[in-house]
């Protein structure tokens, strides 16, 4: 099977704008959570987010466009943007080339907004860009439509699984064949006062440190209440290891192994042994043809909350066994939030900013480890020596996705 190597990256982060600065800031242990500004948050369970701030979506659009974008495709075509800069495509076959970055939601806040026109002003104050502005594939179309990019392009939807799956999918694309280059990832602009509320309402948003908002992400802390709601948008460069040597393309990272599986258990909560997220660890193993021993280094879901937290720990155990205490650990949401459907794109640029530059990035907010996990937490950054690098994900409805990079 062709071997697939990652050439490009992008991102928009509560961190930064792009790549770099996000991995610095990851590095330095620089909280992106912050006070919500941009809506009153008087009636929602907290008024904390981590938003990305100082973004002109004229960067990449035409101001025609942007009546007919959301957030989460703004930001998407920026880090796609990014990414392709990086890969150098100019001179590709753009029939070849596929487009999977995709959103968990789509561009809610058009969704509400024309809701509330057609319940307030009636049917005809709605806007004829409400669907195609709104619909959760609009990011991967207008990612092919900029680029003339002529390979399958679609979204991905598994809630905050959402892009690690894009990236999984991707990757067998070019193994099937179907492509030589794959735009993966994807994004998720949430920090709205209907999610918000949606998953305030639903206890899972973190409850403790209101007043320092900077504190409030804690994975694997004893206190840890929940997750911070996080905005942003990641994409990768993917290509078949031959096409990359034919055109020059150095590869950042390799893609060598990938799993997918469902919890079967409960539209919310994950199986409480981690059964699913096993399965899908085990599944990228094989695929990569290694053995547990040889993964060095973790970057988990880890949302934060209490449950979810536990259950991935069991997952991770079960595979790793008494050699999880000796595997590194970095938890990336203690910094930039939850990005639901962006999450899993921007953890698994982490790894693989840390496979190039072997550096592993810090989990802050820890001041009391939780006793029932038995792990080498990243507190300070750190130089290591690693060749593979395991990215997990998860989503509402069991849904589960596991990546493995190694060093190029």
């Amino acid at each position: 099977m062709p071997k697939v190597a990652v050439t490009g990256l992008g991102i928009l982060s509560p961190l930064g704008l792009d790549v770099e600065t996000y991995w610095q800031g990851l590095c330095a242990g620089r909280s992106g959570v912050d006070f919500i500004t941009e809506f009153s948050t008087d009636k929602l369970r907290t008024d904390i987010a981590a938003s990305v701030r100082g973004f002109d979506p004229l960067s990449v659009l035409e101001s025609r466009e942007i009546d007919y974008t959301g957030r989460v495709v703004q930001l998407g075509l920026a880090a796609a943007t990014e990414a392709i800069r990086q890969a150098r495509l100019e001179d590709v076959d753009k029939t070849r080339v596929a487009a999977l970055v995709s959103s968990g939601q789509g561009a809610v806040e058009i969704f509400v907004e024309q809701v509330q026109r057609v319940a307030t002003r009636g049917p005809r104050a709605v806007s004829p860009y409400f669907i195609p502005a709104s619909m959760p594939n609009a990011l991967a179309g207008l990612i092919a439509t900029k680029f003339g990019f002529m390979g399958p392009s679609f979204n991905v939807a598994s809630a905050c699984a959402t892009s690690a799956h894009s990236i999984a999918l991707g990757a067998l694309l070019i193994q099937s064949g179907d492509a030589d280059v794959v735009i993966a990832g994807g994004g998720e602009a949430a920090t709205c006062p209907s999610t918000i509320a949606g998953f305030g309402n639903a206890r899972a948003l973190a409850k403790s440190f209101k007043g320092d908002p900077k504190r409030a992400s804690r994975p694997y802390d004893k206190d840890r209440s929940g997750f911070v709601i996080g905005e942003g948008a990641g994409a990768l460069v993917l290509e078949s290891e031959a096409h990359a040597a034919r055109r020059g393309a150095r590869p950042i990272a390799w893609l060598v192994g990938w799993g997918m599986s469902s919890d079967a258990e409960h539209v919310t909560r994950p199986h409480p042994e981690g059964l699913g997220l096993k399965l899908a660890i085990e599944a990228a193993l094989r695929r990569a043809a290694i053995q547990p021993a040889e993964v060095g280094y973790l970057n988990p879901h880890a949302t934060s909350t209490p449950a979810g937290d536990v259950a991935e720990y069991k997952a991770l155990l079960a595979v790793f066994g008494d050699g999880l205490a000796q595997i590194p650990i970095s938890a990336t949401k203690s910094m930039i939030g939850h990005l639901l459907g962006g999450a899993g794109a921007a953890e698994a640029i982490a790894c693989v900013c840390s496979l190039r530059d072997q550096k592993l990035h810090p989990s802050i907010n820890v001041d009391e480890l939780d006793p029932v996990f038995a792990i080498d937490l990243v507190r300070e950054a750190r130089p290591t020596d690693v060749r593979y690098a395991l990215k997990t994900s998860a989503g509402f409805g069991g849904h589960n996705s596991a990546l493995l990079f190694e060093r190029a």
